[in-house]
């Protein structure tokens, strides 16, 4: 089993550390709701750092602090793009300076391991160390790390996702017909553990990642768990037809798109999974129009990208 001790979530809903936020989502995500980095941060750091390290040290330090752990055993991040401010950074001071001397902050910044490795420098942990880029998938690839990890050794992980929006990506989401909701930033880490806990807020059941969007991929992964639906179902609900078609195959479950609510970017399924915990937590009625009977279970189904289908099983620890 695997127990999600604690998440700390930044996005443009009001989340970060904000239990029984699903009661109170709004449609307006115009803006990143931040909260007082130097609550977390040292603040001679904190301008040093890009949007996507800020989110992301202040999560990890507030998820680590929330579970009652000291020190993490690993960290594991997921992120589609990286940090994006600081690789415009960089190719404006290409251009700029034209064959000179190039500042190299903004280049060693630029790098997608960075994330993970400014939480290792500002959380003190020089264990295990590891990012996953893949796409729409990061996220997932980046739990299953830490579900193998669990399965080898007893611990707690920091496992999480981060990115960030800059005003170059808006062309070329247009180019891709990634344009139906506004892009955005985000940023989360969870605590995840092989033990149950006082402080533990659900169980992650089960992660799937994979290179197919076949129909028959979320049934064959609930039948896996035992299961014929799920109480919830949080998807990305960016293509229409998707949606279509989980309506239709699970009639008596209520299907909740999770893109409304947090805005495009290639890890938002971390938010879905971050919500999912709060509505079986706080045992939330009603998201989004949908009212929600049960609380023992919630899927998150990520398939953002044609082809790709992330799915991740999160249980209500006390079911």
């Amino acid at each position: 089993m695997y127990y999600i001790q604690s998440s700390a979530y930044i996005s443009h809903q009001d989340t970060f550390r904000k239990k029984g936020f699903s009661k109170n989502l709004s449609e307006n995500i115009s803006t990143l709701i931040k909260p007082d980095y130097k609550e977390f941060i040292n603040p001679s750091l904190i301008r040093r750092m890009s949007e996507v390290l800020r989110m992301s040290v202040a999560c990890g330090s507030a998820a680590l602090k929330d579970a009652g752990v000291i020190t993490a055993d690993a960290i594991i991040a997921g992120t589609g793009l990286g940090c994006l401010m600081d690789t415009e950074k960089f190719l404006n001071n290409v251009i700029t300076i034209q064959g000179g001397m190039l500042p190299p902050t903004s280049f060693i910044q630029s790098t997608h391991n960075t994330i993970a490795g400014q939480l290792s420098l500002a959380l003190s942990c020089h264990s295990y160390n590891m990012t996953h880029t893949q796409n729409s998938l990061s996220f997932e690839y980046a739990l299953s790390d830490a579900m193998l990890m669990l399965d080898e050794q007893s611990g707690n992980i920091l496992a999480g996702a981060a990115d960030e929006y800059i005003d170059p990506l808006q062309p070329v989401a247009n180019h891709f017909g990634l344009n139906r909701f506004p892009l955005t930033s985000g940023a989360g880490f969870f605590v995840l553990s092989d033990k149950v806990s006082a402080h533990t807020q659900a169980v992650l059941a089960d992660v799937l990642a994979i290179n197919d969007s076949d129909e028959n991929v979320c049934k064959d992964f609930l039948q896996r768990n035992q299961l014929s639906a799920p109480d919830i179902i949080l998807t990305d609900g960016y293509h229409n037809d998707n949606l279509r078609q989980l309506r239709q195959n699970f009639s008596e479950t209520p299907v909740i798109p999770y893109t409304p609510l947090c805005g495009t970017y290639a890890t938002s399924s971390a938010f879905a999974m971050h919500l999912a915990i709060d509505i079986l937590q706080e045992k939330t009625t009603h998201v989004s129009g949908s009212e929600i009977k049960q609380h023992r279970t919630a899927l998150v189904i990520n398939q953002l990208l044609p082809g790709h289908t992330g799915l991740i099983l999160i249980k209500n620890h006390e079911a």
